[in-house]
This record gives C-alpha cells, structure tokens and sequence, in this order.
C-alpha cells in the first residue's frame, strides 16, 4: 500500500513539474519582452587549428588534413584550404582537405593553409614533407662478352651513380647508351641528379685483327689471301706450289712455324703476318737405255732418255719390213711379243731391248704356176713326212717309257697342233698382240669378253706387256717392290670398255695401272686424323696413316680411280713400333662418297700373321693401321678360382650355422633335463 502510494505520489509531481517547465519560461518571457528591451549577440570565432600539424607524404599519395574551428554564438565552422611551395601543377589540395602529390613533384616540403570562411583573420597551417623517392640504375654490355660493368644498385632521388665500363681482352669501349643515345664516351661516368629509374648500357667494339699473308717467291706458288679477323678468331692457311716448286714450310717472324701446306692458326689475338716458303724441287732424274739386238727393227724413242722421278715414258718396238718381234727384254727380263711398252711412275733406271726375227714367207697369189709347183712340192714333203711321222710314231712308242723325252715330245706336238690351228685360220680371224700370243681369235676374245670370262686373257696381256701394272708398297719387306697385292689385273678389266680392252689385246692400246700404297710417316692432314679419331671404335687406338691410290694410263693419259666393281687384296707389314704381342690390328679405311660425306669402314686382318695385315678393298683413299690391345688369358689355379671360392665360403656358412643350431639344441637339452630333476 505504501509502495503504491508513494508511485502515485511520484507521477503526480512528474506532471507537475512538466506542467511549470513549460508555463513559466513563457509567462516569463512574456513579461520580460513586455518590461525590458534585449540586445542580440553576434556570432564570433575564436580560434583555427590543423590536424595533423606535419606529416610525410609520398609523390603519387594523398594525405587528409583537418581543420578545428571555435568561436562563439552560432559561428562558422567551415575553411578554405590551400597548399604552397609545390613545384608541379599537378599537386593540389581539394575542399574536403585532401592533399595530393604529384609523381612529378620536386618540392621537398609543401604548406597546407585552412582559413576560416567566415573570419579570414584566423588561419593555420600544416607542413607537408615530401618523402624522397628511390630510383635503380641498371647496367648492359653490348655485346654480352664484350666487357663488365659496374655501379649498378638503387639511388634516392636526387642523388648521384658511378657507373664503370671495363672490356674484356679483344674489345674497346666505345661509350655508355641511354634510350638508344649516347650520353658519355668515358669508361667512367657519373649519372648526377638521378630522379627516375634508367638502364645504361656500355657499348663494346671487337678488336679486328689483321691476318698478312706472303709469298717468298711469286713464281714458286700460292697461298690463302690476307684477310681481317675478328679477335680470338681461327683461321686456316693454305699454300698450292706451282709446277717445278714444292712447299717448304710456313715462317712468322723470320721462324718456320709448320711444315704442312694447310696450317690453322687459333686464337688470332693481333695482328700477324705469315709467308708461305716455296722452293724448286730438287728433281732426281733416271736413265732408261733402249737398243735393238740388231738392225732389222728399232725401238723408239731410242738411246738413253732421261725421265723425272715419278714420271714415265712409252716405247714403241717397230720392226722392219719382212722382220717380226720375236720378244721384249724389260731390265733383262723376258716379257713377250709386244709392240709397245710404258714405264710408269719411274723410280730407278731402266732397259729394254728388242730381238726382231725373219717374218714367215707368204706365197704370191700372182705366181699360180709358183703356187702349183709348191703344192707339188708340199705335197710330196707331206708324204715324205708321213712316213717321217710313221717313223717319229714308232720311235714315241719305243721311247713312251722315258720320262725326260716324253715332255719334250708332248711340247712339240702342242706347238705342231698350235701352228696348224693358225695355219687353218682364215686371215680376217687372226690376231696380234696377247691374242697372238695365246693363239686366240679376235671372235674367240670377244665371246670370253662378253661372257666376263677374260681372266686367261688379262693373265696373258701382263706377260706380253700390253697390261703392265705396277705396285709401290711402302709396307714391303723391302725385298719386292710388288709384295702384297693380288688380283690387280682384274681392274683392268671392270675400267676398260669391251672395246678397248679387245685393243689391249690386240696390241694396240697399251694399258698401265699404277698401285701406290704411301706411308704418310706422320704427315696426315690434320682434319683426316680428326675423322679417323672420331669415328673410330671406342678403344681403339690409330697406330700409323696411309693412302692407297690408283692411276690407269692408256692413250698416254693419266687418270686417278677412287672406286672399282671388285676387290683386290692388299697384304702391307706391321711396322715394327705398331708390333706388339696379343695385339689385334684393323685397317680404317676412309671413303668420300659422291654427295660429300665421309664414310669409314674397318676392315678386319684376313692372314693369321702377326707382322702382316691382310685385307680386301675395292676403293682407293686415305688409309690407316689401327689396333686393340687384348687382355691375356691368365692361368688361374684351382684353388683360386671364382666358383671354387664360392662353393667353399657358401659351405663354411651352412657348417657355421649348423653348429648353431646343435648348440642351440643342446642347451636346450640340457635345461630341460634340469628342470625334470
């Protein structure tokens, strides 16, 4: 009841007191207006300030200052901002307060002002520092290896660079680039009020080097022409004597530098001058002496004719009219009926002579009387020699038994049988030259041609001398010139046409093949060597270069033959530095093919001999001796033995864990047993 009564009290005096709040302010206006005159009070400011009174602004930012305003009266709170000492038109400051720095500006500090809009006599200001911006300088060289360059690194604004430009050997500095200009041309520069970033790029020059090239005698030959180089560049020199002159050597300063006519010279790092040494060859001549055994025929040209080392000269052998070649003597050696004979590749002096015979007599077509009266006669010494051959019959058979008479019989009766054989030919099939010799028509030669059956024919052509063939091994034994090359004359047949080798046959186109295999003796042009290494198998080792060649000669020309259709073998000996015991030798062969590439085949050693390498070849090119050492097979005793060893280490592990296991078991055993006790 109380608390009841004391709410209601409360409200009543809430209503009250609301009730005079809003009468007596009023009335009391009321009344004053009416009793006493006021004066009204203006609106006055007092004070302006700015928040924040400093700050550190970036270019390219904003930063927000605020302005506070007292004063009294219902005064004004809003002013008018400004900004001072900027150096761009781009910095500004807006109505709300908000400066803004430009990317561009150069002032290092800035005044913000705010002045009161309605008393202009009150103002403040704020100040404003420009954060300094940093800059990269960065530094190229052009080109990449021309040189280094140093200084590189960040810079306040406003501040300064040195920058450096070193080159490298085989190049000059020529001056620092920006934006494609050049600005300086010292090596070393200062970059002074820098205030952006920049990129610097030092420019270098090679060096060009001068390559001189000399002759010491115009005459004696040729060499590469002089040219520029660029620094640290290689360059190969070439000299080509002329005819009558050889290549003596490359000299640089008075001093012989190579022998090789191609040199390559690495690493030009200034200029140089070479000259290539040309001399006349020391020419060695020889003396080939001709003569006749009588004066029925000659032998051109005749005399003694001196010929230059490695030249050759062909002889004619003519007999005169009613004479006939009975044979040809070749440095006293018989080599047939020939007509002609060509010495090749001359390295020594040299005879050939000639025996001429009476020709067989011919009968008289115009004489028929003569002719009758020598069918009488042949007929009656053909009946005389019947009873003769009846006789000669009779004494073959009585003398059957004797062992030296017999041969000499069977050889007369070849010849005898031969001789009728050529009798009966009719005079368009008979031939001359090797056919001759063999007593084969032309038509017979032409048949064995054609059917590539003219093994018998080119056997024979190298008796008569229309085939010669030379061999110049320099891997002999030093007691034959001709050692070790077998099948040779079938070339002739595979680089003659079946014309020209009918011909030859005949005798009327002499043919010299010219066998060459030269031991290079360590004067095998660099870039061969370098093919030989690199393709060679892994392992192998190249002992020893050479070069096999072939020349034919026929109508007195010459022509070099890389390739034929069929193999020829070659057997060359070991030199003596190569020999070795279990040692397996190679021949790498090295072939240019038509289009330009290099193809190396390895030929195996055909022979069982290890002083000599036997191989087959039907291509003629460089050459080289290559080896591989083979481990020996060691005697290895029993006891020492791989699987030996095994078997005993694997039966010591089964014994060892064997005994383990007994152990184990017994202890075991042993345990138990206590236990039960």
């Amino acid at each position: 009841m109380k608390r009841k009564a004391m709410y209601g009290i409360g409200a009543l005096l809430c209503v009250v007191q609301m009730f005079f709040s809003l009468t007596f302010p009023c009335c009391a206006a009321q009344i004053g207006m009416g009793a006493l005159p006021v004066e009204e009070e203006r609106p006055r400011v007092t004070s302006v300030s700015i928040s924040p009174g400093t700050a550190v602004v970036s270019k390219n930012a904003t930063c927000a200052f605020a302005a506070a305003v007292t004063g009294e009266n219902n005064y004004s709170k809003e002013v008018v901002w400004s900004v001072s000492g900027q150096t761009s038109g781009n910095t500004f400051i807006d109505g709300n307060g908000v400066l803004n720095v430009a990317s561009d500006e150069a002032a290092a500090s800035l005044v913000v002002k705010a002045v009161s809009k309605q008393d202009s006599n009150y103002s403040a200001t704020a100040l404003a520092t420009i954060q300094a911006s940093t800059y990269y300088i960065q530094l190229q060289a052009s080109p990449d290896n021309g040189g280094s360059v140093f200084g590189s690194g960040a810079v306040k604004e406003g501040g300064y660079a040195v920058i450096t430009a070193a080159p490298n050997n085989g190049f000059t500095f020529e001056g620092w680039l920006l934006n494609n200009n050049r600005v300086s041309q010292d090596a070393r520069y200062v970059v002074d009020n820098i205030r952006s970033d920049a990129t610097y790029v030092a420019e270098f020059k090679p060096v060009d080097c001068r390559v001189t090239i000399n002759v010491n005698n115009a005459d004696g030959g040729t060499a590469t022409e002089s040219r520029t180089v660029k620094y640290g560049e290689n360059i190969v020199l070439e000299a080509a004597p002329k005819e009558g002159y050889e290549f003596d050597g490359w000299t640089e300063n008075g001093n012989t530098v190579s022998r090789d006519r191609r040199m390559e010279v690495g690493n030009i790092t200034g200029d140089r001058a070479f000259t290539a040494v040309f001399k006349k060859k020391e020419v060695k001549t020889y003396t080939i002496t001709a003569s006749a055994s009588s004066t029925n025929g000659t032998v051109t040209p005749e005399g003694k004719t001196t010929v230059t080392e490695g030249s050759g000269v062909m002889y004619t052998i003519t007999p005169d009219k009613g004479y006939t070649i009975r044979t040809v003597y070749v440095d006293g050696i018989e080599i047939g009926k020939t007509a002609s004979f060509n010495f090749t590749n001359v390295r020594g002096d040299h005879t050939i002579s000639a025996d001429f015979e009476e020709a067989p007599k011919q009968d008289d077509p115009e004489k028929p009387e003569a002719d009758q009266t020598k069918k009488e006669e042949n007929k009656n010494e053909t009946d005389k020699q019947d009873g003769t051959n009846k006789q000669d019959k009779k004494d073959a058979a009585d003398n059957s038994d004797d062992p030296e008479k017999k041969p000499q019989e069977d050889g007369a009766r070849k010849q005898e049988e031969t001789d009728q054989k050529d009798a009966a030919m009719p005079e368009e099939e008979k031939s001359a030259g090797t056919l001759a010799a063999l007593h084969i028509s032309v038509e017979e030669a032409e048949r064995l041609i054609a059917e590539k059956k003219e093994g018998e024919l080119l056997a024979g052509a190298l008796k008569t001398g229309d085939l010669q063939i030379a061999v110049h091994n320099d891997f002999a034994d030093g007691r034959q010139e001709n050692f070790g090359v077998y099948g040779l004359e079938s070339a002739a047949g595979q680089l003659l046409s079946g014309e020209e080798e009918l011909l030859m046959l005949q005798g009327e186109l002499p043919v010299a093949l010219d066998l060459s295999i030269k031991d290079m003796e360590g004067k095998a042009p660099q870039e061969i060597k370098a093919v030989f290494e690199e393709k060679k198998l892994p392992g192998m080792t190249v002992g020893r270069h050479f070069e096999v060649t072939l020349e034919e000669t026929k109508n007195n020309k010459t022509r070099s033959v890389s390739e034929i259709s069929e193999e020829i073998k070659v057997v060359i000996h070991v030199p003596k530095p190569l020999q070795a015991e279990d040692r397996r030798f190679y021949v790498l062969r090295l072939h240019t093919m038509r289009d330009g590439s290099q193809e190396l085949a390895q030929l195996v050693d055909e022979d069982e001999d290890p002083a000599t390498i036997t191989f087959s070849t039907d291509k003629f090119t460089p050459c080289a001796i290559a080896y591989m050492d083979w481990e020996p097979e060691e005697a290895v005793s029993s006891d020492h033995k791989p699987g030996k060893d095994s078997s005993m280490r694997n039966a010591a592990g089964i014994a060892i864990v064997v005994m383990a296991a007994i152990v184990t078991a017994t202890g075991i055993w042993y345990i138990a047993g206590k236990k039960r006790k």
